[in-house]
């Protein structure tokens, strides 16, 4: 057995225990490196927020480093800064999330401080402000970016107005405006759940020395009563995963004007598939024959390299939780809007009807496999697939079959998913750019 074999992932190399506070730690010991990462998700999402209150997890996550009952902000900073390590929180619409790594040594810091973090957060009321002005920045910035406007236009068109999945993660100027200590206060007291809690350290580690980390870390954070539970997480993801507005045979379609723009962009796409859905694999197989191979796939190829019709022009397959958008996306001269929007159609019709041949398919198969590795060279990215594997109900030793289930996507299956989402015409589409009106549309 070589060395390699004896470090692959899977159920017997990694480690999974649940401590007795419903943290599920996740430990793969890996000593070609001389750092570890550490990576987590749990339920303190946009799923809980209300349409009112859009932003508030994003903003709450952001601020859960500037102080907390033991250390100042500058203190929290200080103590990565000391030893080159980084740590940071996030949140999107289906999951709260941080990550960091260092130094295998500074293991403990790191789990200290992140614990630090998640549990005990003071939010002081002039770093809420700075960090409620960067982000209010930020919203406006991508007001005026043609390509951010149409991903956001495009998904409140494509979801019910009250579904979390419409709202970008971080919020609506008016909602963040809005937002003061107390709100975030209550946001924590509600949403932050150590049972909710996945855990996943990769590195120079040794699984027993992390486990006794963890317990004395992670492993004593104690939830407030009320906290949302897993179930009730759970319950929150199923209604994000409401259906979006029914098709009616025919699209939606909106032209937003920009002033100053000289290039359009539009976001042409379906609700899509569930990550754990039969068809995935068919559908990642899909997409990347669509848009992703090469320089663009069949879009890129067309629409931008033998019409010439757009800058740049690519498919994009999403997967989560809830069900996901599966999109055609092009930069392109306002110009060409319509004949873009039509070329990139016709593209998807035409794989949805006619299966690729044989080269196309298995070369789309080598990349796909070739790339998982990639995926796996560094900590980081051991740690978020442990983490997908788990969120996912895959199993441990799901990378040993993944060749196998890409492997066994025939031509046929490629047509029948890209038939099944992008032969309905109840498309949903937005253009940003240049007022088309004034271009002779």
């Amino acid at each position: 057995m070589t060395d390699r074999t004896k470090r692959a992932i899977g159920a017997s190399t990694v480690a999974r225990h649940e401590l007795p506070n419903g943290v599920t730690l996740l430990v793969y010991p890996n000593p070609t490196s001389p750092s570890v990462a550490i990576t987590g998700y749990h339920a303190a999402s946009a799923v809980l927020e209300t349409q009112e209150t859009a932003g508030l997890a994003s903003l709450t996550a952001e601020a859960l480093n500037r102080g907390t009952t033991s250390r100042t902000f500058l203190e929290f900073s200080q103590a990565l800064d000391d030893v080159g390590a980084s740590l940071s929180f996030h949140a999107d619409t289906e999951l709260g999330s941080f990550g960091g790594r260092a130094l295998a040594d500074d293991l403990e810091l790191l789990l200290t401080l992140a614990t630090d973090g998640l549990a005990h957060p003071i939010f002081p009321e002039d770093e809420i402000v700075r960090i409620r002005d960067q982000t209010l920045a930020g919203i406006a910035y991508a007001d005026d970016n043609p390509a951010a406007v149409a991903g956001r236009r495009f998904r409140e068109l494509l979801y019910e107005p009250d579904n979390p999945n419409a709202w970008p993660v971080e919020g609506y100027a008016p909602s963040v405006s809005r937002f003061r200590r107390q709100d975030l206060q209550a946001f924590h007291q509600r949403a932050y759940n150590p049972q909710t809690l996945v855990l996943a350290i990769v590195g120079a580690v040794d699984p027993a020395n992390v486990l006794d980390l963890a317990m004395a870390t992670v492993g004593s954070w104690t939830n407030h009563r009320g906290s949302i539970s897993l179930e009730g997480w759970h319950h929150a993801l199923a209604s994000a995963d409401a259906p979006p507005h029914a098709p009616d045979g025919d699209h939606r379609r909106e032209d937003l004007a920009l002033a100053g723009k000289t290039q359009t962009e539009f976001v042409l796409g379906w609700l899509g598939l569930r990550r754990n859905e039969p068809q995935y694999y068919a559908a990642i197989v899909a997409n990347y024959i669509l848009g992703q191979m090469g320089l663009g796939g069949r879009i890129g190829s067309n629409v931008r390299d033998t019409q010439g019709l757009a800058y740049h022009a690519t498919s994009s397959f999403e997967s989560g939780l809830t069900r996901q958008p599966w999109t055609l996306r092009a930069g392109i001269n306002p110009s060409n809007v319509d004949q873009a929007i039509s070329a990139s159609l016709h593209e998807a019709h035409k794989l949805a009807d006619q299966p690729p041949d044989a080269d196309e398919l298995r070369l789309t198969k080598q990349a796909l496999i070739g790339s998982m590795p990639l995926q796996l060279e560094r900590n980081e990215g051991i740690a978020n697939m442990l983490l997908a594997l788990e969120r996912h109900g895959l199993g441990l030793d799901f990378l040993t079959i993944f060749p196998d289930l890409v492997t066994n996507v025939r031509a046929q299956d490629v047509c029948t998913v890209i038939g099944s989402i992008m032969n309905n015409p109840g498309y949903t589409l937005v253009t940003v750019g240049p007022d088309l009106d004034t271009l002779g549309k």
